[in-house]
């Protein structure tokens, strides 16, 4: 976990949404003063339209390799970060559960090629990445090479 902590959670978590505010706000000035390159804002979505097949699977994945979200979403940037007060309570809803040790749902993600693309779950994937979490929960759906279909 990042941070220090005051050993109360609503504090904590309320400064957890601060602090990831802040990387966000510094990552955009950041972003606007190289502008000559072009870097992602948002999370990425996948190409075209993705058939899934199986069931999902429960795994454990590591959250550096879910690389974005099957719908286009500008509450966040690329690094999953809040990018809007508007998901301020919700963001620290989750944070003070895992402060306290509530266990969350796992996520739902769509497994491509280039990574995990998450369906529902962009808060929790959000909050484990700003305090420091190495992996995540996930119910997995595998998208074989084969199936993917242009839009």
């Amino acid at each position: 976990m990042l941070g220090s902590t005051t050993g109360m959670p609503i504090i904590d978590a309320r400064e957890d949404f601060a602090r990831a505010r802040r990387a966000q706000l510094a990552a955009r000035a950041a972003r606007w003063l190289r502008r000559g390159r072009r870097e992602r804002a948002t999370p990425r979505t996948p190409d075209g339209v993705t058939l899934a097949s199986g069931a999902p699977r429960l795994r454990v994945i590591r959250l550096t390799e879910v690389v974005g979200t099957l719908e286009p979403t500008i509450s966040f940037d690329a690094s999953f970060r809040p990018a809007s007060e508007l998901v301020r309570a919700r963001w620290q809803r989750i944070a003070l559960a895992h402060h306290r040790g509530v266990a969350l749902p796992p996520i739902n993600v769509l497994q491509l090629p280039d990574g995990y693309y998450v369906a529902d779950g962009r808060h929790r994937v959000s909050v484990a990445r700003a305090l420091g979490h190495p992996d995540i929960a996930a119910w997995v759906t595998s998208v074989q090479d084969g199936l993917r279909a242009a839009a």
